[in-house]
């Protein structure tokens, strides 16, 4: 019956009469159609530009006190990368009559003061950041409808691999950057026969896989920078509550960097450094307490989706608790960290959907 009627419809329809026949253009009094941004856009636009204004303050920070020109020139790079983006942004917002994001500024930083973090460090920071870049970018591409912003996003994940391959090549020029273990090459094809591959309880643990291996070492990368950040930002805070908070998310840190490090030597594997050797001792910094909270929450927060993404790929059953025990501990830091930032002030909201309900009340 339904069909029957969107046929008589279409019989009637006023288009019927092109419908079938060649394109002869557009009128030139019709307008073309431009479709508002969406949820998922106004998302990425806004997290790109909250993420930014704050990578913008530590690169600042951070680069007054570089002394490596090589290094320089790549923190250069990405400055000009982060003040470019937040144009674009501030562009895309307003034309659709969205506030832009208050985001972090100067007054988010204390630049005359002393060095805190060495240039290894600040080149170790630059290319964890672009591997979120890589990772947020290559997101938003796919969950964009509109051309210009798809556009825009593509363009700025063709930066951030660029950011990534600049700070990756200089590390390895430098005899900095930790390499993944290689493997004996097996002889053969094979494939699992036996419900043991599974297993990881006991004596017949299977040696970890090229996948277990590789996310297993991009999350200790991972949770190595958020400790060392989290150091140095707890000799830094001015506030009792966010030093407490630290001292908690450090804990937390070497905690999980310690459970993955074991998982790793039971197979003979090496694993990256720390960092907190490259941090000085300096106690007053150039951050103010809501950018580092900011930050951290940051890592903490992309970190239980990494995580995730390890307890999918990993078929040994003693992998899946460790990584649902650190979901389960970031987000106990999680909650804390919601609690001072709303204390604070110092959450700002994204853009909401319309409250249905509370539009209906008003007419009551």
């Amino acid at each position: 019956m339904s069909g029957c009627l969107f046929q008589i419809c279409i019989m009637h329809h006023p288009l019927r009469e092109t419908m079938g026949k060649p394109d002869r253009g557009v009128p030139v009094n019709v307008v073309a159609h431009r479709p508002k941004l969406t949820s998922a856009e106004v998302a990425a636009l806004w997290t790109q530009y909250m993420n930014d204004s704050a990578g913008l303050c530590v690169a600042r920070a951070m680069q007054r006190h570089l002394e490596d020109p090589d290094t320089k020139a790549v923190f250069d790079y990405s400055t000009n990368l982060g003040t470019r983006h937040m144009d674009k942004i501030a562009s895309f917002l307003k034309s659709e009559g969205y506030p832009v994001p208050t985001g972090f500024s100067d007054r988010d930083l204390a630049v005359e003061t002393p060095r805190l973090f060495t240039d290894v460090f600040c080149l170790n920071y630059l290319n964890i950041m672009s591997l979120h870049g890589c990772h947020g970018y290559s997101g938003a591409v796919t969950t964009s409808s509109r051309s210009d912003a798809r556009s825009y996003f593509t363009e700025c994940a063709t930066t951030a691999l660029e950011l990534c391959n600049r700070t990756k090549d200089l590390l390895l020029e430098k005899g900095l950057y930790f390499r993944p273990p290689t493997l004996v090459p097996p002889s053969r094809v094979d494939f699992v026969t036996r419900e043991s591959f599974l297993s990881g309880w006991f004596h017949d643990t299977r040696p970890l896989s090229c996948i277990e291996i590789t996310d297993i070492l991009f999350n200790l990368k991972k949770s190595i920078l958020a400790k060392g950040l989290a150091v140095a930002f707890r000799q830094t805070a001015s506030s009792d509550r966010v030093r407490s908070f630290l001292d908690e998310a450090v804990r937390t840190k070497e905690k999980h960097i310690s459970m993955f490090n074991k998982i790793m030597e039971a197979d003979g594997l090496p694993t990256p450094t720390c960092l907190t050797a490259e941090i000085t001792d300096s106690a007053k910094g150039p951050f103010s307490d809501k950018l580092m909270m900011f930050l951290i929450g940051f890592l903490f927060s992309s970190a239980m989706v990494y995580y995730g993404s390890g307890l999918a790929s990993s078929p040994r059953k003693d992998l899946a608790p460790k990584y649902m025990m650190a979901i389960a501990d970031d987000l106990k830091v999680g909650g804390e960290w919601m609690s001072i930032m709303i204390d604070n002030g110092w959450l700002e909201q994204p853009p909401l959907a319309e409250n249905r309900h509370a539009v209906a009340g008003e007419k009551h």
